[in-house]
């Protein structure tokens, strides 16, 4: 079960001169298809693809925008953690204890529940809830309930 090898040998010739082309597509005046020979002649002539258009690219200020309307809570949840992480600093630096600990365990509980919102997002983003994709769901299988003593029967 070797590699079969072929005893055929080909030698490289110069094209001859009625055979050569002389100008390419992308010469002036060149042409995009071959030229017709019988051996592409049952091939079919596929016209180009046209460009892709570029989009522009999107500042900083529209994809802000874009995410807040998508996922409102993540920043309010953003700036609930700041606004107690900046009042238990303030009281620590006032010296109230009592309170900056108060602001700090109130930081940790929004960061927490800023994580749980974001996770929630990701996740409602990312399954879908079908229970079992390509299965009848009872309403389509009983499309029409009809009560008993309606009188149609089949």
């Amino acid at each position: 079960m070797g590699a079969q090898h072929s005893t055929q040998t080909t030698t490289c010739e110069p094209p001859s001169k009625d055979n050569v082309t002389t100008s390419s597509a992308f010469e002036p005046g060149g042409t995009a298809n071959p030229p017709l020979t019988p051996e592409n002649a049952a091939a079919p002539i596929v016209p180009p693809k046209p460009m892709p258009q570029l989009m522009r690219p999107e500042t900083f200020e529209e994809k802000l925008y874009r995410k807040f309307k998508a996922e409102p809570l993540v920043p309010i949840g953003c700036l609930t953690t700041a606004y107690f992480l900046a009042s238990g600093i303030k009281s620590f630096y006032n010296r109230d204890p009592a309170k900056s600990q108060t602001m700090m365990r109130l930081r940790v509980g929004s960061q927490f529940a800023t994580i749980m919102i974001f996770i929630g997002y990701a996740g409602m983003n990312a399954f879908t809830f079908d229970f079992a994709p390509g299965m009848a769901v009872p309403s389509d299988q009983f499309p029409q309930s009809k009560s008993k003593g309606d009188g149609d029967r089949e």
